[in-house]
């Protein structure tokens, strides 16, 4: 069981490492705040939006859909379990409605990338292999690709919430207290995707803003009604639920929405049939470009860690309580639940699935169940000009300081909940 602890351990090291490397690069002066901001743009508007385009279109399917239902299944009791963790607590300590949002969002959205498909790439070569072996001809390539395809329909629903609903949460409102959150002063400078449909976090910036100004429309029925008395109302609905749709969608959730589209739909084969045209040019161009995204988010969060280990001004108490609040609610609150959860579904779950019998499945859902906040929220609150300083401390004690011995005690007790029960 060592072995397993140390394998834990070297899976956790793999997301520290370029973490460090992208400290170590702030340090010797390549990686300042500007920088740092540009390329979190690039990779939202970009490289995000290529790797949940590769990962979605790949392995969805209708078959799957219906072969893996625990997972949107599982998915969903985690978030109704955090959305009212997060909720409950947060009120009874007294935050503002801003923070409780943030706290809300940093207990949600959980890493279901990075830090699982380490994990059990990691066990998949070390002697954890003989706890998930399945069958006895099981081998090491068989689980961590089951592990990995599971990671990864597990992310499908979360990147979907996360770039909707989460990115609305990281968003500055009119009714904030400003006097409590850390916002940066360029705030007032509304960045925008004007080409994909990205919207600010100031909805007082001009007619731009996902929010239709009443006064506005009018206006346009008016005209409208003089120039075109044929579907002038038409045009107009068209255009308000347009705007709306716009103004929900950020580039990854579109990138999500156009994956769904292409792996539930006949266009599949022509982009990920090996003997298609367009596989070794289109689609792996696409996937070599979304490979890039996890190691831009590590390599910035390390310089951005940078800056605030450097920064002579303490975290106000405004501050602390919301991110340790978060912290318990993400990394110490849920194994308590997700653990009995997958027992539960281990013992009765047999009859209505067969994965309740995989080892790897069991040993997933409870990694994805309990693993630190998402680091591309970090993104996320770049872009608003909101959080920026919290997000990136809650990011800092989740993985530089709780990560390694709270992953590693999850992971002995997944691998012994599954040595036990299977």
């Amino acid at each position: 069981m060592l072995k397993l602890i140390i394998a834990s351990i070297q899976a956790i090291l793999q997301v520290m490492v370029v973490v460090f490397l992208g400290a170590l690069l702030a340090r010797m002066g390549y990686f300042n705040m500007d920088k740092q901001r540009w390329l979190s743009k690039l990779n939202m508007v970009f490289f995000t939006p290529c790797l949940l385009f590769s990962n979605i279109a790949s392995i969805i399917s209708f078959q799957k859909l219906l072969a893996f239902w625990p997972i949107p299944v599982f998915y969903l009791i985690f978030a109704l379990m955090n959305y009212t963790s997060s909720n409950v607590f947060s009120r009874l300590v007294g935050l503002s409605p801003a923070y409780r949002r943030f706290v809300t969002a940093c207990v949600m959205f959980s890493n279901s990338n990075s830090v699982p498909i380490a994990i059990i790439s990691s066990l998949a070569v070390s002697d954890a292999v003989k706890t998930l072996a399945w069958t006895d001809d099981d081998t090491s390539e068989s689980i961590a690709a089951r592990g990995i395809s599971y990671t990864l329909f597990f992310a499908i629903f979360g990147n979907l919430i996360r770039w909707s609903y989460g990115y609305q949460l990281l968003q500055k409102r009119n009714e904030d207290d400003t006097s409590t959150i850390h916002e940066d002063e360029e705030v007032q400078i509304n960045y925008k995707y004007h080409s994909i449909g990205n919207i600010s976090s100031s909805s007082s910036a001009s007619g731009q803003s996902g929010i239709i100004n009443p006064n506005e429309s009018t206006q346009l029925l008016a005209q409208n009604k003089q120039t075109n008395n044929i579907h002038p109302e038409e045009e107009s609905i068209v255009k308000i639920i347009a705007k709306r749709i716009h103004g929900f969608m950020s580039p990854p959730l579109y990138a999500a929405v156009v994956a769904l589209a292409v792996g539930l739909s006949p266009l599949k084969p022509f982009l990920y049939d090996k003997q298609s045209f367009l596989y070794p040019s289109f689609t792996k161009a696409i996937e070599s470009c979304g490979k890039a995204a996890v190691p831009l988010i590590l390599s910035c969060l390390g310089a951005q860690l940078v800056g605030i280990s450097q920064s002579q001004q303490a975290a106000s108490p405004e501050m602390k309580k919301p991110v340790t609040l978060a912290i318990v609610l993400r990394m110490i609150i849920p194994p308590f639940i997700v653990v009995p959860l997958l027992v539960l579904f281990v013992k009765y779950g047999a009859q209505w699935s067969s994965l309740a019998g995989d080892p790897v499945f069991i040993t997933m859902m409870i990694v994805l169940g309990c693993t630190p906040t998402a680091i591309n929220l970090v993104q996320i609150t770049q872009v608003n000009h909101i959080f920026e300083e919290e997000m990136l401390r809650m990011l800092f004690w989740s993985y530089g300081v709780v990560c390694v011995p709270a992953c590693t005690l999850l992971v002995f007790l997944a691998l012994s909940v599954v040595d036990k029960l299977l």
